[in-house]
């Protein structure tokens, strides 16, 4: 009997697993609104606006955290962009390019990379990327949200999504209007 419990959970589990879609709780984006964190800029006069991180992992093993950021001059513009943290064992993969699913990115930029510890299962390589965004696209992208494919010089692609409720919630943030 408790073989079957056992069993019977496990492939309720299993199958949670399987249904796993990108649609997330609408009450997520009061959480990425209350999240994002407003500091002024001295240089600029103007805010800057750091949306929270997620984490997630892709089908290669890799650990990926994005969030969003932007600054906002004392006139009033926002410049965006899109910040991904990638980690991952073996070898380097030196990440170069970047482009929608849809339609291709205006600026992408390797902004650092790192080799750290090595152990039995490999060494650990970190690569933090800046992806330019605009405030229009990320209006434009607030219901479905957005795919990015990243492809790097060892072969190796990492598809990151940014859900609808992450947009939502920083733009609210940002714009301090409800979307």
């Amino acid at each position: 009997m408790y073989r079957l419990a056992l069993l019977i959970s496990f492939a309720l589990g299993l199958s949670a697993c399987a249904n796993n879609d990108k649609k997330i709780s609408s009450w997520e984006v009061n959480d990425v609104y209350q999240s994002t964190t407003v500091t002024p800029n001295p240089s600029t006069g103007g805010k800057t606006y750091l949306g929270p991180s997620v984490n997630t992992m892709d089908e290669s093993n890799t650990y990926e955290m994005f969030n969003l950021r932007s600054a906002e001059s004392l006139q009033g513009s926002k410049a965006y962009e899109l910040q991904i943290h990638l980690t991952y064992f073996n070898q380097v993969r030196d990440y170069n390019s970047a482009r929608l699913i849809n339609g291709p990115v205006s600026s992408f930029k390797v902004i650092s990379k790192e080799a750290g510890l090595c152990e039995s299962r490999g060494c650990m390589f970190k690569e933090l990327l800046s992806i330019k965004v605009t405030d229009a696209f990320l209006k434009q992208n607030m219901k479905n949200g957005f795919e990015l494919k990243i492809g790097s010089k060892a072969g190796v692609t990492s598809v990151v999504y940014i859900p609808p409720q992450y947009i939502q919630g920083y733009l609210k943030a940002v714009d301090g209007v409800a979307y």
